[in-house]
């Protein structure tokens, strides 16, 4: 008998436990046989949910995954400059954090990220994004509901409220997740 490859040996091992896991699972009547687009049989008898919790770490920061009214969302401390980030989910490698900040002036400071993109949607009020990429070109972006912005790493960028007696809130959804770094500049 020839020795295994270790791809052979870790085929063999897959292949054994896959039959045992389904040697131990009890037959239900909402099991299902799913399928590639190619019609190949991927997996027998596990649920969508089943198959999330065995194969993909569960990373939520905060629960619950729901939030009906992101307004509602609990209010933190404020960070100089006169903002409240607020994380509302975390997972993969997505951060969403909903963002207020202060009537008149209140910032998120000059920053940029090495690796990550930010993405800007407006939920209440108006506010400034005000830009340097890494060409060294100006720009502001007015913001306010219903506009959007995507920043790319490595540009700076300043979030300021244009208001006078009103905060301004937005979501800030952040990727990839596990790259991120905030540059003070």
């Amino acid at each position: 008998m020839r020795p295994h490859s270790h791809t052979e040996t870790h085929i063999r091992r897959s292949t054994r436990c896959r039959q045992q896991q389904a040697s131990t699972r009890s037959p239900t009547s909402s099991s299902r046989r799913w399928r590639s687009s190619r019609g190949a049989k991927l997996f027998e008898g596990l649920q969508p949910t089943q198959f999330f919790e065995q194969r993909r770490p569960v990373t939520n920061a905060t629960k619950p995954d729901y939030i009906p009214n992101l307004h509602a969302a609990s209010r933190v401390d404020a960070k100089p400059g006169g903002w409240h980030p607020t994380l509302v989910h975390s997972s993969g490698e997505v951060k969403f954090t909903v963002i207020r900040l202060d009537a008149d002036g209140g910032e998120v400071p000059n920053h940029f990220h090495n690796q990550v993109w930010d993405y800007f949607v407006p939920l209440e009020g108006e506010a400034v994004i005000e830009t340097v990429t890494k060409d060294g070109l100006k720009k502001e972006y007015e913001m306010k509901p219903g506009s959007f912005l995507a920043m790319p790493p490595e540009d700076i960028h300043r979030v300021r409220n244009t208001m006078k007696d009103k905060e301004f809130s937005f979501l800030l959804v952040q990727s990839p997740r596990t790259k991120y770094d905030f540059v003070a500049k």
